[in-house]
C-alpha cells in the first residue's frame, strides 16, 4: 500500500509539472504577447512566435526573456497569438488618419481621370487610315486613363480597409518600444498595405499625365502648324513634370532607396501573398485566372491589325 502511494504521488506530480511548462506564467505571456513589438525578420515584417520556435528555439527563449523586462503585461491578458499588438494606439490611429487623407486627392483624381476617359473615347478610337504610331499611342492613352482609374480606386480601397484593420487591433502596455512614427508601425505590420497605397496613388497619377502627354502628341484632323507645335510644347512640359515628380518621390523616401525598389518589393510581397503562397487562397481559383484573360487580351488589343473598310 505504502509503494502504490507512493506511486500515486509521483504520477500526480510529474503530472503537474508537465501541465505547468505548457500553462506560461506572467513573464511568459507578457514576451510572447509582446513579440509583434520587438522581434523582427530580415523583412521587417511581422514574425509569429510559432515560426520563430520553429526556426531556432535558443533564440525564441532569448526573445522571451527580453520582452519579459520590456513589457509588464497582466497575466490575465493572455496570450495573442493571432492578432498584431502595437506598441501604441495612438500611432495607429494616426497612420489611419494618413491613409484616410491619401485617398480624398486619390478621389479627386480618380474623377478627373473618368472625366477624360469618357470625352476622349472617340477621338482616342483607331482609324484604318493612322499610322502604326498613331493607332499605338491611341492605344496606350486609352489603357494608361483606365489604368490611372483602376490605381486610384485601388488606392481609395486599400486605405480604408487598412484604417479598419489599424483601429482593430489593441496596445501593449506597459513601456512603449519599437516604433517612433505612425508610418514605421504601419511599414512594419503592414508593409504590403502601406506599399499599395504608395504605389497605387503615384503610379496613377503619373499615368494619368503620360495619358495626357500622348493626347497632346497625336495629331488631330484639321491642325494648323501653330497648334501642333503648341501641342508638342504642352506635352513635353508634362513629360518634365512627370521626371521631377519621380526625383522629388525618390529624395523624399523614407523605408526605401527609390520608387523601383519600392515595385520589386511590392511585386516580391504580391507573389508571395497572392499567388506562391499555401494554403492556397479560394479567390485565387478566380483572380489568377482572370488575370491570364485580362493580359491575353491586352496582349491581342495592342497587337491587332486595323481592319479594311468593308464594300456596302
Amino acid at each position: 500500500m505504502q509503494l502504490l502511494s507512493t506511486m500515486r504521488t509521483f504520477l500526480v506530480t510529474s503530472f503537474l509539472c508537465a501541465s505547468h511548462a505548457f500553462a506560461p506564467n506572467s513573464n511568459d505571456a507578457i514576451s510572447i504577447h509582446g513579440l509583434g513589438v520587438i522581434l523582427r525578420d530580415k523583412n521587417s515584417a511581422l514574425v509569429r512566435p510559432q515560426r520563430i520556435l520553429h526556426r531556432n528555439p535558443v533564440i525564441f527563449r532569448n526573445s522571451v526573456r527580453t520582452a519579459s523586462t520590456s513589457l509588464n503585461l497582466a497575466p490575465s491578458d493572455g496570450i495573442e497569438l493571432g492578432y498584431v499588438v502595437y506598441d501604441c494606439v495612438e500611432k495607429a490611429a494616426s497612420a489611419w488618419d494618413w491613409t484616410a487623407n491619401l485617398g480624398a486627392p486619390a478621389a479627386l483624381v480618380a474623377g478627373a481621370v473618368l472625366a477624360t476617359l469618357l470625352e476622349t473615347r472617340e477621338t482616342m478610337t483607331p482609324r484604318n487610315n493612322d499610322a502604326k504610331w498613331i493607332r499605338m499611342l491611341k492605344k496606350s492613352c486609352r489603357f494608361l486613363l483606365l489604368s490611372s482609374f483602376f490605381l486610384e480606386v485601388v488606392c481609395i480601397f486599400v486605405g480604408t480597409v487598412t484604417g479598419s484593420v489599424l483601429l482593430g487591433h489593441g496596445s501593449a502596455k506597459g513601456p512603449k518600444v519599437g516604433y517612433t512614427s505612425p508610418l514605421a508601425l504601419l511599414h512594419h505590420h503592414h508593409e504590403f498595405e502601406y506599399l499599395t497605397v504608395q504605389i497605387s496613388f503615384l503610379q496613377g497619377v503619373l499615368n494619368w499625365l503620360i495619358a495626357v502627354t500622348m493626347d497632346f502628341l497625336i495629331p488631330k484632323e484639321n491642325e494648323s502648324k501653330d497648334a501642333r507645335k503648341m501641342n508638342q510644347c504642352l506635352g513635353s512640359i508634362l513629360v518634365s513634370l512627370t521626371l521631377w515628380i519621380i526625383a522629388f518621390y525618390n529624395n523624399h523616401l523614407n523605408f526605401y532607396s527609390d520608387y523601383s525598389t519600392m515595385l520589386r518589393r511590392y511585386f516580391v510581397l504580391f507573389i508571395k501573398r497572392y499567388v506562391w503562397c499555401w494554403p492556397i487562397r479560394p479567390m485565387s481559383l478566380l483572380y489568377i485566372p482572370s488575370f491570364i484573360v485580362s493580359l491575353v487580351l491586352t496582349w491581342r488589343a495592342f497587337t491587332s491589325s486595323p481592319e479594311k473598310p468593308t464594300k456596302a
